[in-house]
């Protein structure tokens, strides 16, 4: 059997990629360097996710990379709100597009819940408000099968809580 033939295999190693990179963006504590990482995490989990046929999250999540480039430019309140509610429809634009059945609806609150906190709130909060997106991704992916982004979803909750204690402190 080829690779061509089982996608899950290619789905796995891009999501073991996947795993280090999202680790490695909850590990870093500046707000900038976050975003970046996180943006080349979600590109490599939005391929995860086409390759296992979970649409919605697959192309939630490769609009969740821009979505992450975006946010750190700190726009002016026109654009910065204009951008938010735009980024708000597009995900629920390909929520609809892509639906299948309510499992549709984790990714859809997982990307709105983080492009308020992405937008909206300093590290600190934005990180406690990752924690909700967080849940919804792990229910996703429990329910898809996709082992490498739960693992990595699951000690990305513990490293963002460490590093939430971590800017506390400092």
């Amino acid at each position: 059997m080829t690779l061509a033939a089982n996608p899950i295999l290619p789905a796995y190693l891009i999501g073991a990629v996947g795993i280090f990179v999202e680790w490695r963006s909850y590990y870093l504590q500046g707000e900038d360097e976050f975003r970046r990482w996180s943006a080349l995490g979600a590109l490599l989990w939005a391929l995860q996710y086409v390759l296992l046929g979970a649409w919605t999250a697959g192309l939630s999540m490769a609009v969740t990379a821009l979505r992450t480039l975006l946010s750190g430019l700190h726009p002016k309140k026109l654009f910065k709100h204009a951008s938010v509610v735009g980024f708000v429809v597009i995900f629920a634009g390909l929520t609809h597009l892509s639906w299948q059945g309510y499992m549709s609806l984790l990714p859809a609150f997982a990307v709105s819940n983080t492009t308020l906190a992405l937008y909206y709130f300093n590290n600190r909060a934005m990180r406690i408000a990752l924690l909700a997106s967080s849940a919804a991704w792990i229910i996703n992916d429990v329910y898809w099968q996709a082992w490498p982004a739960l693992i990595a979803e699951s000690v990305a909750i513990g490293i963002n809580i460490r590093t939430i204690r971590k800017i506390l402190i400092e």
